[in-house]
């Protein structure tokens, strides 16, 4: 269970603006079981948190993530299949989930490499912008392992069948620039202005009308999976809730008095 003196993840929060910070640096930020109910801990207060209006997660050190940590592996002496099913769908599955159904939009901000089942974290987030020394690799193949995580479904949807199957059986580093190509990353930056960018990103997403971000948000995931018509429904259903929102009267009212809006995200 996650423990308030939990320091593997670290919560500040700035303004509208929560910073989630994996916080391992030693060891690349590599997951250990402290660090997965500590991001369910922070994950969970900023959702109830109606202040926070936007999320960046990061990682403290060289690395965004290197995955699970494989001297955890090594020190069982037995490995219990059913168990290892359980924590990726229940533990891990429910982190991944989170950042994925949060009404609030989340940015990646990549500081170094990311690797495995961090892939997952980075790719759930809906926005990414990395440093332009970062870089992502499914190193799953290289110890005789699928991707876990979620990192399949999610970066098919970003790249296609034959490029996803490409990038995870090659197993190699794709570099900050190809991964702008590819559209792994939605930015790249320097070094030493990462945090920054991504500090201006999410407080001008912060200032936007939130509660229709979360909307559009739900709108796309549905679209997935969706066809054509069913997802004009889903479309249609959203917008009659936003309809009554006071961020699109609140917008409507400032366009016509050619005035700044002030939005609250509710």
């Amino acid at each position: 269970m996650y423990k308030e003196n939990n320091d593997t993840v670290l919560l500040r929060k700035e303004g509208k603006v929560a910073i989630i910070t994996l916080n391992r640096p030693e060891r690349y930020n590599a997951i250990i079981e402290p660090m997965k109910w500590g991001l369910l801990h922070a994950l969970t207060d900023i959702q109830k948190d109606d202040s926070i209006k936007a999320i960046v997660l990061t990682g403290n050190g060289k690395g965004f993530c290197a995955g699970a940590d494989m001297s955890d592996l090594q020190k069982s002496e037995t490995v219990d299949p059913q168990a290892i099913r359980d924590n990726l769908i229940m533990v891990y599955g429910n982190i991944t989930r989170m950042l994925m159904r949060s009404d609030k939009p989340i940015i990646a901000a990549i500081n170094g490499p990311v690797a495995g089942a961090g892939l997952g974290f980075a790719l759930a987030a809906d926005l990414r912008i990395m440093a332009d020394h970062a870089s992502m690799r499914y190193a799953f193949i290289n110890i005789g392992l699928v991707p876990d995580n979620g990192s399949t479904w999610l970066l098919t949807r970003q790249v296609g069948y034959s490029k996803a199957l490409e990038l995870i059986i090659e197993g190699e580093k794709i570099p900050a620039a190809e991964c702008l190509r590819l559209g792994l990353t939605n930015k790249v930056c320097k070094a030493e202005e990462l945090m920054d960018k991504a500090m201006e990103w999410a407080n001008r997403l912060a200032n936007k009308p939130t509660i229709a971000i979360g909307a559009t948000k739900r709108v796309i995931n549905y679209a997935l999976n969706h066809d054509f018509y069913n997802t004009m429904c889903k479309e249609s259903e959203e917008q009659m809730a936003m309809f009554d929102t006071h961020d699109h009267k609140e917008g409507v009212t400032a366009f016509v008095t050619k005035r700044k809006p002030n939005f609250i995200g509710k």
